[in-house]
């Protein structure tokens, strides 16, 4: 079974990068790769779609400026009331699972098409 499978996989995968992106991994920042793989990705859940808009503007992938500019981010894009806490929420990637879970949604996203 492939991991994306299912659409629980995909959002829970889509989620689990959006952590990534905003925290880091152990070993580095993986923002800069996820803002350059999934630039034409379309995200399935809205919110995940708006979070990574917010991190592409915000400009960094230095976790305490995303956690201070993300809630402030949203507000002013008028989406005051999310539920930012799931995105800061620890995460189990390692810099390459990350890297390949990104490559594994665009892959999914691009033979949907």
């Amino acid at each position: 079974m492939e991991i994306l499978d299912a659409p629980e996989s995909v959002l829970e995968a889509e989620r689990d990068i959006l952590r990534a992106m905003s925290q880091g991994t152990r070993e580095q920042s993986v923002w800069a790769e996820g803002i350059e793989l999934l630039a034409e990705y379309p995200f399935e859940d809205k919110t995940h779609q708006l979070v990574f808009d917010a991190l592409r503007e915000i400009s960094t992938g230095t976790p305490t400026i995303i956690r201070e500019q993300l809630p402030a981010y949203l507000t002013r894009k008028g989406f005051p009331a999310l539920d930012l806490e799931v995105f800061l929420e620890p995460h189990n990637l390692s810099a390459e699972q990350a890297i390949g879970l990104m490559r594994a949604l665009l892959s999914k996203a691009r033979h949907a098409t």
